[in-house]
């Protein structure tokens, strides 16, 4: 005698299964100085430039990246520029940053007028970010004009004066 043994199959079949899917955004902010632009040269060669001083224009000097608001700083590491081999220097403060809106960059900001020192200060402020926004800098020494420099070469030939200065990025 042979038995027939019937199971009932009471698993149903799954028609669908669900995933979460996140998307994670995490803060970006870079800062680069242009590669072309990594020595800037504040140069007198006349009377004019001694009586006034002189400044120099660098178009898309800075590029900053942000994903939100985002504020950039400038500070010199030293409180002068000074003269390999000498006693002579001359005050960073003589030196005004200038920024201003560079290629395809229409962001709403704030620009701030900087004198140097060796404590950052604000430059540009933004509320918003932006994928590399370019920033036109003017190093202004006009604060060396009125013969302030005169005195200040060694001999017939040229003088230079050095100093390092530095660019920060910070969330607004």
């Amino acid at each position: 005698m042979t038995a027939l043994l019937y199971v009932e199959n009471t698993y149903a079949q799954s028609n669908s299964a669900n995933v979460t899917v996140n998307i994670i955004l995490h803060p970006i902010q870079t800062i680069a100085v242009n590669t072309s632009q990594k020595d800037v040269n504040l140069e007198y060669h006349n009377i004019e430039d001694y009586e006034k001083g002189v400044s120099a224009t660098l178009d898309d000097h800075l590029s900053v990246t942000s994903t939100g608001g985002f504020q950039v700083n400038v500070a010199s590491n030293q409180d002068s520029f000074t003269q390999l081999g000498s006693d002579k220097s001359i005050p960073v403060s003589d030196v005004m940053i200038i920024a201003a809106s560079g290629s395809d960059n229409n962001l709403p900001q704030i620009f701030d007028n900087v004198l140097l020192s060796t404590n950052p200060e604000s430059l540009i402020r933004s509320g918003t970010g932006g994928m590399n926004l370019k920033y036109n800098v003017t190093y202004d020494n006009t604060a060396g004009g009125a013969d302030k420099y005169v005195n200040m070469t060694s001999g017939d030939t040229e003088s230079v004066f050095t100093s390092e200065i530095t660019y920060t990025i910070t969330s607004k």
